[in-house]
């Protein structure tokens, strides 16, 4: 069964540019590790370049499993914290309804 997991957060504005490359890092692991990420985008508030969502979906939870314990993602998770005025923390969904094609080449 999938997983679908966002993680909203904000990062200090004089932070910003080391979050977005800490995200890109992030986010091409996950491209070339994790081929049961289905889905992680990364979303950035067009009112608040300074606040993010990311929104993940796997294709079940020993896929979440392991990108939850990956090296890459706990250096990550290590260093987007220290970038946070706030905690970041997971919001858990499930899926009711939806249409589209939500993956993108």
């Amino acid at each position: 069964m999938k997983e679908y997991v966002m993680i909203p957060f904000q990062v200090e504005e004089d932070k910003l540019e080391e979050a977005k490359k800490a995200i890109n890092e992030l986010i091409s692991n996950v491209r070339e590790n994790e081929p049961g990420t289905l889905l992680y985008k990364s979303l950035q508030l067009k009112k608040d370049p300074t606040s993010f969502v990311h929104f993940m979906v796997f294709a079940d939870n020993a896929s979440h499993m392991h990108h939850r314990t990956a090296k890459y993602v706990l250096e990550f998770v290590k260093k987007l914290y220290s970038l946070c005025p706030n905690e970041p923390y997971p919001i858990f969904l499930e899926n009711f309804d939806s249409c589209g094609i939500a993956l993108e080449p």
